[in-house]
């Protein structure tokens, strides 16, 4: 059986040494490195499993190299921060990071964040976190964020409407029929289709609420969609 390699990316040595113990008490490999150089040089040539990266190593910091790391593909990152803020996480969220745990780092949680991370990819992604234009919405955490210059503005919203509008901005442009958004985010409801018109409603009139009207469109006579932001909406 494949053991999982971890590469950990932090300046300080004791950290380090400490997160890569207490890995290997855990049964993974762990590799690390002291600067970003370093770190993307030991991402490339020893393609590990996953990444537990700090936001601040000398020479490429880590956003610059998140950024690297997503440009080779989707392996697993776990963004460590002493800056503990919603713009932070935004900010990590928004440049590809798959978790985000504010610094001190506890060992215990680490281990736990690193083992969900691992699981097979359907069990990985089924809630992800999506982003959409200025939303951030997780369904894991139960929140959504709309990125603004002067802070992050949490939308209320009630589960069922975090669940509509994270199926609908999985895939901006897709016209759902509400007996479909039904099936998909309510399977084990009696929902009725005028209850989704409901939830529809009021998320349109909080989106507004937050400066981001236009996202959620009415189809006439057919459902909703989330807007293609790739296109102009009078085009739409």
């Amino acid at each position: 059986m494949h053991t999982k390699l971890i590469l950990i990316v932090e300046d300080n040595e004791e950290v380090r040494c400490s997160l890569e113990r207490h890995l290997s008490e855990h049964g993974f490999r762990t590799i690390s490195a002291s600067d970003g150089f370093k770190g993307f040089k030991r991402f490339q040539t020893e393609k590990p499993d996953l990444v537990v990266l700090d936001h601040g190593p000398p020479r490429v910091d880590g956003y610059q190299l998140l950024a690297k790391i997503r440009h080779f593909g989707d392996t697993p990152v776990i963004m460590a921060t002493t800056w503990n803020s919603h713009e932070d996480e935004l900010k990590c969220r928004h440049l590809g990071a798959d978790d985000y745990l504010p610094k001190p780092i506890h060992n215990a949680v680490l281990t736990e964040r690193v083992k969900s991370l691992l699981k097979p990819r359907e069990d990985r992604y089924a809630n992800r976190p999506v982003h959409f234009g200025k939303l951030t919405i997780d369904q894991d955490e139960y929140t959504a964020f709309v990125d603004d210059p002067l802070g992050a503005i949490e939308l209320k919203l009630t589960n069922s409407e975090l669940k509509l509008l994270a199926h609908m901005a999985r895939c901006p442009g897709q016209v759902f029929e509400r007996a479909d958004l039904i099936y998909a985010c309510f399977p084990d409801s009696n929902m009725l289709l005028r209850t989704i018109d409901s939830h529809v409603s009021n998320l349109k009139r909080k989106l507004a609420g937050a400066g981001v009207d236009g996202y959620l469109e009415t189809v006439r006579g057919v459902g909703y969609r989330m807007r293609n932001l790739n296109t102009n909406p009078m085009d739409a």
